[in-house]
């Protein structure tokens, strides 16, 4: 970091997004989502250290009216004016996380910070994440803006069952390592799960073929009653590991997760499930249907690796537009123990559907 940054300091109070100016040059910070939803994991289904929240996010900055080059960025969280955490990046640790071969950003042009993601103690509650960039121009200057992006707190409204049977594992759920947090507006909060086998694998023999995966043609059930929104079902399943032609993708960024299924649940909660079978979904849009009604099967349809279930919750039907929201699930097994209530499914958990759905009442 340059010798004329000042990245220990504090810029003096901007609104939101405001750009604070240097000469000519000037910085804007704008985020997607323009507001935060966190997750609070609690409850759990085993004691655990302490409860944490978490919020994911881009970050777009600007350099308008000169060049500049980005310096550091200090993240801070508030629960009104109560400092909650602070984190400060300094220039090596911005450019390791963008991937960039610097941090200089030209005149009229912006730079993309990517899936940060930022998880701490739930004692109280975020209000707001509060961002502060620091820069240089070529002659020096000291240039900084800051961005308040304000966070709030979903009370889920749709109790939703585990939509599985049998031993599944949760490869992927809320942890710093999930990779939905590549995608920061509908996805943050997504599932994968994937079947065990006696074995307790996942597949068999070298794994190369669909039907050597466990989860391969599973039946998959609807979480929650309500209204089928949305529908996608002529995307082909791809063999384990083989990359898609992106022509299968015809520019919409929706069919990346396959073919799939959303549900309205009349109360602003969408389910999604993703990667499903070729020509195994019995549903259809504007249909109603009932918990435990079967909507498809496992797949692997779209953009992945192997066969699984992608599943989530969003406001509306449509990905990468209606927002999405943490999820709990309830009625599955886990540790011996079978949990009723809605529960955060944690990452690399083992979770277990009553293979007799009508014990769930179902």
């Amino acid at each position: 970091m340059s010798e004329h940054s000042d990245f220990s300091s504090t810029a003096a109070s901007a609104p939101s997004s405001a750009p604070l100016e240097a000469g000519g040059a000037r910085l804007l910070l704008e985020c997607r989502p323009e507001h935060l939803y966190a997750a609070i994991y609690d409850p759990l289904p085993f004691p655990h250290v302490g409860t944490q929240q978490e919020v994911a996010f881009d970050l777009g900055i600007t350099a308008l009216g000169g060049d500049l080059e980005l310096t550091g960025l200090v993240f801070r969280g508030f629960r009104e004016h109560q400092l909650l955490f602070e984190q400060r990046w300094p220039h090596p640790v911005v450019l390791r996380h963008s991937g960039e071969a610097d941090l200089r950003i030209a005149a009229n042009t912006g730079l993309a910070l990517r899936a940060l993601h930022f998880t701490l103690h739930a004692h109280d509650q975020l209000g707001f994440v509060e961002v502060l960039a620091i820069a240089l121009t070529p002659a020096g200057e000291n240039v900084q803006a800051r961005i308040q992006i304000p966070v709030a707190h979903h009370q889920q409204q749709t109790d939703v069952h585990f939509p599985l049977q049998g031993a599944w594992w949760a490869v992927q759920a809320g942890d710093w390592s999930d990779l939905h947090k590549q995608e920061v507006f509908s996805q943050p909060f997504a599932l994968d799960f994937v079947k065990l086998n006696a074995d307790n694998r996942f597949f068999s023999g070298d794994g190369h073929a669909l039907t050597d995966h466990a989860s391969w043609d599973q039946p998959v059930f609807a979480a929650a009653g309500g209204k089928v929104a949305f529908v996608q079902f002529d995307m082909p399943d791809m063999a384990p590991g083989v990359a898609p032609d992106p022509r299968i993708f015809r520019d919409d960024p929706r069919r990346l997760l396959g073919n799939a299924v959303a549900i309205s649940h009349g109360n602003g909660e969408f389910t999604y499930y993703a990667h499903l079978q070729q020509a195994s979904l019995t549903v259809k849009e504007g249909e109603m249907i009932r918990r435990g009604a079967p909507i498809g099967r496992v797949g692997n349809s779209g953009q992945s690796p192997g066969p699984h279930l992608h599943l989530h919750l969003m406001q509306g039907p449509n990905l990468f537009i209606d927002q999405g929201l943490p999820l709990m699930l309830s009625h599955f097994w886990a540790g011996g123990q079978f949990f009723t209530r809605p529960t955060y499914i944690p990452v690399r958990m083992i979770v277990h559907g009553d293979a007799n759905r009508s014990e769930l009442g179902v």
